[in-house]
């Protein structure tokens, strides 16, 4: 009888290696997340979500202080000797000129401005200023002792420019003003090529001249602030923003000043208009064109005044008139180069005390509109 057989542990083939044999360097266990830890998680994401939220807030809110949109009224300022920024900063929001004096401290630390800042009268602040203007006019200092203050209204000829001119200096006169432009001694890159009429060009705002200034320097100083203003909106790149030139929205500007009511957005709703009807090949047939090419600021026109035949009559002449008919404001300009998105075609006068339009698309409605405006004795 053979003997039992006794079998070496090696000869038994593979074993299983207890875990605790593992080599702890080599693998490592994962655990999934605990119900704990999703919640942490969680919560974390949602605070940073907020987070995110009120920065958004912020900021939409911080860039409203800094640029609130249309200027208002004309604001004379008095800077006492010795005033901060912190000082100039909360007079300012005391007067409507900023709407935030704490915003308007980190504006200014931010720019590096108010070092230089000097005490005095200002007289060009506008109430609801944007802040870059308002750093502009403190960058310029105070009202000279002495200085004799011009303002040029928006809206008006060139005619009645000329003539507050004058006015205020009573050395000057209409003549040597006209003269003046007329020989070049006045530049201004919006002037285009051949152009004889500075309609539109000399900016409406009030300014503060020595009192021997000269009709150059006068006249120089208006034309270069209205060209700063057009850069400022953009007009240098006009042709590849609007497709139009920068003389052409210039023009449909002073349209929109002049024809537009008291609503801040009907500059922008004429402007759409104007370059609806210019799409469309409409005639304009805006009445205060019509009225300029009569040598017309007041009144009515007559039915004959509508059949005359003059280079602004657009609604015998398709397109815009030859130049702006007066000079247009920073909204109006704004409007023109950046008018709001509408089908409108028509307006028509609906009110009259305060002056406001109903805008439409509809011809039937255009005309509902003015029928009712006429029998109340509107227009």
């Amino acid at each position: 009888m053979p003997e039992p057989r006794i079998t070496h542990p090696d000869d038994l083939g593979p074993r299983r290696v207890p875990d605790d044999d593992w080599d702890d360097g080599e693998f490592e266990e994962i655990h999934a997340p605990s119900a704990t830890g999703r919640r942490v998680l969680l919560a974390v994401l949602g605070v940073a979500l907020v987070l995110a939220i009120a920065a958004g807030a912020l900021l939409v809110w911080t860039m409203g202080q800094i640029d609130p949109g249309d200027p208002g009224a004309q604001v004379q300022v008095t800077i006492r000797k010795g005033s901060g920024v912190s000082d100039i900063a909360a007079l300012l929001e005391q007067r409507g000129v900023v709407t935030s004096a704490r915003v308007f401290g980190w504006y200014a630390k931010w720019q590096g401005k108010g070092t230089a800042w000097k005490a005095g009268v200002y007289a060009n602040f506008h109430q609801h200023s944007a802040m870059g203007d308002v750093v502009d006019v403190l960058d310029k200092g105070p009202v000279p002792p002495q200085a004799t203050s011009l303002t040029i209204v928006p809206g008006t000829t060139i005619d009645a420019q000329l003539a507050a001119i004058a006015k205020v200096f009573p050395a000057i006169t209409v003549t040597e003003l006209r003269a003046t432009l007329a020989g070049g001694k006045v530049t201004s890159k919006y002037l285009p090529a051949g152009a004889t009429s500075w309609e539109g060009l000399l900016a409406a705002d009030t300014f503060q001249f020595e009192k021997q200034a000269t009709a150059q320097r006068v006249l120089q100083t208006l034309a270069d602030q209205q060209a700063k203003v057009l850069d400022g909106l953009g007009y240098g790149r006009a042709q590849a923003l609007s497709g139009h030139s920068a003389y052409e929205l210039i023009t449909i500007a002073s349209l929109a000043e002049r024809e537009a009511g008291t609503p801040a957005d009907e500059r922008g709703k004429v402007a759409r208009v104007i370059l609806n009807r210019l799409e469309k090949k409409t005639p304009l047939g805006v009445d205060a064109a019509i009225m300029y090419g009569l040598g017309k600021t007041t009144g009515a026109l007559t039915a004959s005044d509508l059949k005359k035949d003059t280079p602004y009559n657009n609604r015998i002449h398709a397109g815009l008139p030859p130049t702006p008919i007066a000079t247009p404001s920073k909204a109006a300009l704004q409007a023109a180069i950046k008018p709001p998105e509408g089908p409108w075609i028509y307006y028509v006068l609906v009110s009259k005390d305060p002056p406001s339009h109903l805008f439409t698309d509809s011809f039937a409605e255009f005309n509902a509109a003015k029928t009712e405006a006429k029998a109340k004795g509107i227009f």
